[in-house]
């Protein structure tokens, strides 16, 4: 094996964060539910603990099914070469976006987040605000980032430009639940 070859080996096994044990994730939920409840005096601390439990442990649950190798971008590189199946950010995105939904906050908004959107450099994410709260004063939630180990941040310190995502741009698969007027399911017009 060539010195090359050795380092890039010695770099993808040393980028993999490996799975966090539940006391891990446990405190990684108080936290993200401490930055949540500081958006606004009016979030609810119970609210904010709930989508910080769903949030960490569904990324969890992702990463067990998506099974992340190194980082990010070279799950991405996987993926497009078809030897992944899922694993882009906006997979992530998408699939834990329906577990947050389904909470129906009340303190809380939802938002899709898109970064460079339309080049080789986009990136999504998940946007959280205190309710009627500009987006730009929210957290994003990143699942894809770490490889299933959830990164938050405040939205204008990241490194990413991120924007609201128009509901035009909606993926399919959430429609139903971001705009059941126009995307109804057999469950919401029964």
């Amino acid at each position: 094996m060539s010195h090359l070859s050795a380092g890039m080996l010695a770099l993808l096994i040393s980028s993999c964060a490996g799975p966090d044990t539940s006391a891990e994730r446990q405190q990684q939920a108080r936290k993200l539910s401490h930055d949540l409840q500081q958006l606004s005096p009016a979030v609810s601390a119970v609210e904010a603990d709930k989508m910080a439990s769903v949030a960490v442990e569904e990324s969890a649950k992702l990463a067990e099914s998506y099974k992340p190798l190194g980082p990010a971008w070279f799950n991405n590189w996987l993926v497009n070469r078809g030897l992944r199946k899922r694993g882009l950010c906006y997979h992530w995105r998408n699939d834990l976006f329906p577990h947050l939904f389904q909470l129906k906050s009340k303190t809380l908004e939802l938002h899709l987040a898109t970064s460079k959107r339309g080049t080789p450099f986009e990136h999504n994410g998940i946007a959280v605000t205190a309710r009627n709260q500009a987006f730009e004063q929210g957290i994003i939630l990143d699942p894809w980032r770490k490889g299933g180990r959830l990164w938050w941040g405040p939205i204008i310190q990241d490194r990413y430009p991120w924007e609201l995502q128009h509901r035009d741009l909606t993926p399919m698969k959430l429609r139903p639940l971001l705009m059941p007027e126009r995307y109804p399911t057999p469950e919401s017009a029964g």
